[in-house]
């Protein structure tokens, strides 16, 4: 029932953080009312079960960051001498944070509208993607937001790892 709900959300990030939530919820239910020990009687390894379910559902919800990994990441054919690029390696570095600008921003508004009600679970998730996101495009931004790409870098400058940091804090938070 749960998967069929959540094969209703088109983005894989949104429709991983359902089934993350969900079991996360039905679990801490189980524990908080004391019936995990009850249905452990029939069903042993439910709490495993569970545990493996969210687990799964986590590292499905961190694939969906490869997308804008892709635009920091894999740079390291294009060199900055004296503060200056190539032509083409400008033109890549342009693509690069506009590409950037551009998915965090569809990202937080798809995931600041999807609330988690558990701190513990909302908060861990906010905390893994600033472990897994902000070293990645910190090294980015220090590397080429200095760079001669472009005669305006605030057209494509458009977020210091700090504001990236507190974008990552927006999600999973209707009012932010």
């Amino acid at each position: 029932m749960l998967i069929n709900r959540s094969d209703s959300y088109s983005e894989p990030g949104v429709k991983y953080l359902f089934r993350l939530n969900n079991c996360h919820y039905v679990i801490k239910s189980l524990q908080r009312s004391a019936l995990l020990d009850i249905v452990s009687l029939t069903e042993p390894e439910c709490e495993n079960t569970y545990d493996e379910m969210i687990a799964s559902h986590k590292k499905s919800y961190q694939q969906c960051w490869n997308r804008i990994l892709g635009f920091i990441v894999n740079l390291d054919d294009v060199q900055v001498v004296n503060g200056r690029l190539k032509d083409k390696d400008r033109n890549i570095i342009k693509e690069r944070f506009s590409g950037f600008n551009k998915e965090i921003e569809e990202i937080l508004k798809l995931q600041r509208g999807y609330t988690i009600p558990d701190v513990e679970l909302r908060e861990g998730l906010k905390r893994d993607n600033k472990e897994f996101i902000l070293p990645k495009y910190s090294a980015f931004y220090d590397k080429f937001s200095q760079s001669s790409f472009t005669k305006n870098p605030e057209k494509y400058v458009k977020y210091t790892p700090a504001q990236v940091s507190a974008m990552l804090d927006r999600f999973f938070d209707v009012a932010a």
